[in-house]
This record gives C-alpha cells, structure tokens and sequence, in this order.
C-alpha cells in the first residue's frame, strides 16, 4: 500500500485503471470499443433513433419517449455544464486506449445511459410488478456495461462514471415522474 497515491478521491481511480490497463483482452477491448462505438456512431444512432420511434408509435408510448428525450436533452446539458465547473482531466495516456479531449467530469456517456433507463423504468406503467423489475435489471445492466466499458477503456475515471450515474438517475427520475402516464395525469375537472 505504501506506492499507492493517498491522496484524497485519486488512489481508487487510479488503481482501478492501472488494473483494467493491465488485465486487458483483445476480446474485452473490442467488446468495450463497440459499446462506446455505438453511442457515438451517427449511422448506428440513426437506426436507433428510427427504430425507437417506430416502437413508440405502434405502442403509443409517447410518455415514456417524452421522458426519455427530456431526460437525455437535460442531462446531457448539465453534464456539459458540470464538466465545465469541474474541469477534470482524463486519465493519462499510459491507461487509455482511447483518447479523448475536453473534461472527464461527470461522463456524458454514463449520464445518458442511467437518465435513459430511469425515465422509462419510472414513466412506463407497468403491467406487473415483476416486469418492472425485469426491465429494472436489464436497464440496469446496460447502464452499468456502458459504464465498466468506459473505465476500461481508460476514457474516464470510475469516479466519473460514478458521478454521471448519480447525475443522469436523479435528472431521468425527475422527467420519468414528470411524464408518468397514470391517474393523476388522465383526471379530468368534476363536472358540477
């Protein structure tokens, strides 16, 4: 433990990715590159976004997309804003296969990801509370891979994964409630 950096909020970090750096696998590393990929690709987030909307007309979502689109709109500006305050530089280049410029603090990737998945988790009414914890978990899965993919990649801290987490939960959270489709939303005035 004496070689560790003490300080404060830097030896877990930096542990964390001397240990990804160094546990690498040419199929972990490819894996990683198409998850950040596919966020990132203009192409892949066409088809997404094509596909997303065809779903949502046929099943009349139209609430849980205003939430989704509400979520990912205001947590994309406020990690943007965040980054700015913090002004946190990326991991050194001796972790990170993949380069990146700009603040590392809280990582948009991880904040879109966890709004995403909180604004439909708590915008759609679910049929069961079983199938709310089925999707639960699965969104919760995704969101963290994306995140893992992120730290091994050596793009961000864990901490600002952790951070963008925390940030995009509680901004998708706030819009998924917003948009809930339920009761008290479908009340209309009592007729006199």
């Amino acid at each position: 433990m004496e070689d560790m950096d003490m300080r404060a909020g830097v030896w877990p970090d930096e542990q964390l990715l001397r240990f990804f750096s160094e546990h690498r696998t040419a199929w972990g590393t490819g894996f990683a590159r198409i998850m950040m990929d596919a966020g990132t690709n203009t192409a892949v987030l066409a088809v997404a976004f094509v596909l997303a909307l065809a779903f949502v007309v046929v099943r009349r979502a139209y609430r849980p997309a205003g939430a989704v689109t509400i979520a990912v709109l205001v947590s994309t500006i406020a990690a943007a804003v965040l980054k700015e305050f913090f002004d946190r530089a990326r991991p050194p280049a001796e972790f990170a296969l993949v380069h990146l410029n700009g603040a590392s603090m809280p990582s948009t990737h991880a904040t879109r990801t966890a709004s995403a998945a909180a604004a439909v988790l708590l915008a759609v009414t679910w049929s069961t509370s079983r199938a709310r914890l089925y999707w639960g978990a699965v969104l919760a899965c995704g969101t963290v891979v994306v995140g893992v993919c992120l730290v091994y990649l050596g793009v961000h801290w864990a901490t600002d994964v952790l951070a963008g987490w925390a940030l995009g939960a509680a901004l998708g959270a706030g819009a998924g409630v917003l948009c809930r489709s339920g009761p008290w939303i479908a009340r209309s005035p009592a007729s006199p």
